[in-house]
């Protein structure tokens, strides 16, 4: 992955930091809901890895539940921030770095959760960044990722097209097939497929790298 790629990608999350949270907070119910199902998930010795932690919403409210958080983002200034929250609320468990989901510096089969949440349709390659979780995961590992299908109504499209003009651009406009589709090609077996309504439909996606002759390669 070349790392032009992830620069150009960044430059709009380094400009969003400072207004994320309060933006997120317009779309508080379905993240409540999220957290929710994600924690549901989750066992207590997980080392759980979050991609595209942003602010770390979701790594600071799982943190009472897992062992170990690692938690990457593309942009310094959301890891900034989400450091100082991690700071304020005494979670000593979580470890927030800047990286690319692309390719990361972890150990094959670190992992027993990667939760990358609403991300896959903003990223350039999510091949890759599936390419990736699939090393790093371990092989009873849970890929949980839930994620905006702006391509799977006529609305969403619409509201798709409007939020590039903010400068919000996905670069995929997934159907909900499509993404599972994407998810399955890539090498992982779905567990759970649950379509979450709203403007622009959510799926909530669990599953495990597919294990073929009891290797996961």
């Amino acid at each position: 992955m070349d790392h032009h790629t992830t620069r150009e990608e960044s430059k709009f999350w380094d400009g969003f930091a400072s207004s994320y949270d309060r933006f997120m907070r317009r779309v508080s119910d379905i993240y409540s809901l999220l957290i929710e199902l994600i924690w549901n998930e989750l066992k207590q010795d997980d080392h759980v890895l979050e991609i595209a932690t942003g602010t770390g919403i979701i790594a600071l409210e799982i943190s009472r539940k897992v062992r170990k958080i690692t938690a990457i983002d593309i942009s310094a200034p959301m890891i900034a921030i989400a450091q100082e929250k991690a700071v304020k609320a005494g979670a000593a468990n979580i470890g927030f770095s800047v990286q690319s989901g692309y390719a990361t510096p972890f150990d094959d089969r670190e992992f027993d959760v990667c939760i990358v949440a609403n991300a896959f349709h903003v990223m350039r390659d999510p091949e890759q960044c599936l390419k990736e979780i699939r090393r790093v995961l371990k092989t009873e590992g849970l890929l949980i990722a839930p994620t905006f299908c702006h391509g799977e109504t006529f609305k969403a499209r619409i509201i798709s097209k409007l939020m590039e003009f903010s400068g919000f651009k996905a670069y995929h406009k997934f159907t909900i097939q499509e993404f599972a589709d994407l998810v399955e090609k890539s090498g992982f077996r779905i567990l759970k497929k649950q379509p979450l309504e709203g403007p622009v439909p959510l799926l909530y996606l669990v599953a495990k790298p597919y294990v073929a002759n009891g290797f996961n390669s």
